[in-house]
């Protein structure tokens, strides 16, 4: 056989193989069946209904809750504010029989909220510096039974505030005072406490008019 003979032979079974391959290959695409999937329909949980804040962060006449006044402290935090809540515990010093030495109590203090009888203490802010000492208060309210007026221009000449003689729990106050994590009277907190600086009873507590008589 002559070398041409070789090649043409060689050339002739590689079509014959090629054209097997491609009839092996036409066969098995015949034989794939597609199945299609069905489709697929996400299945997400309904949005969330966030509910409404508890309170207002300020109310109409610009004065903060006590919820507010937390929510905006970037805001708040050591600047003058004004306050609208209920004083919800009144802080009273324990009485030191006669005949002991007792150790010096805390100046005097409350605790505003905002719900009258709110007893969450995370929802407390502390509110001090409106008298030195308990003794202050009971003779300002001794005086204010005798009939005996402030003389108020005289104060405010003075730079002092008035110790107020109505500040018992229930009562509606609208409260001025330096919003800070420390009082001028020592009393700090993390979430904030509020030296007083004036306020205005909105509603008045039954024991002040107790206290009045």
């Amino acid at each position: 056989m002559t070398r041409v003979s070789r090649i043409a032979c060689v050339i002739a079974l590689l079509g014959v193989v090629s054209s097997s391959l491609l009839g092996c290959d036409q066969m098995a695409k015949a034989n794939v069946q597609v199945e299609r999937l069905p489709d697929v329909k996400p299945s997400l949980p309904p949005v969330p209904t966030l509910p409404p804040p508890p309170y207002p962060t300020q109310y109409a006449d610009q004065s903060y809750s006590v919820y507010g006044v937390r929510r905006a402290m970037r805001k708040t935090i050591d600047t003058d504010v004004e306050m609208t809540g209920y004083i919800a515990k009144l802080y009273v010093p324990p009485e030191c029989p006669k005949d002991q030495k007792c150790p010096l109590p805390p100046a005097p203090h409350f605790w505003l909220a905002d719900t009258s009888g709110e007893a969450d203490e995370t929802k407390l802010l502390l509110v001090a510096g409106y008298a030195e000492n308990q003794k202050a208060i009971d003779d300002a309210i001794k005086d204010a039974k005798k009939g005996k007026k402030v003389d108020q221009a005289e104060l405010d000449e003075m730079g002092v505030l008035a110790i107020p003689t109505d500040l018992f729990p229930g009562a509606k106050l609208k409260v001025k005072g330096r919003f800070a994590f420390i009082s001028g009277s020592g009393f700090q907190s993390s979430e904030g406490v509020l030296g007083y600086n004036g306020h205005t009873t909105l509603e008045p507590a039954p024991q002040a008019a107790a206290a009045a008589e």
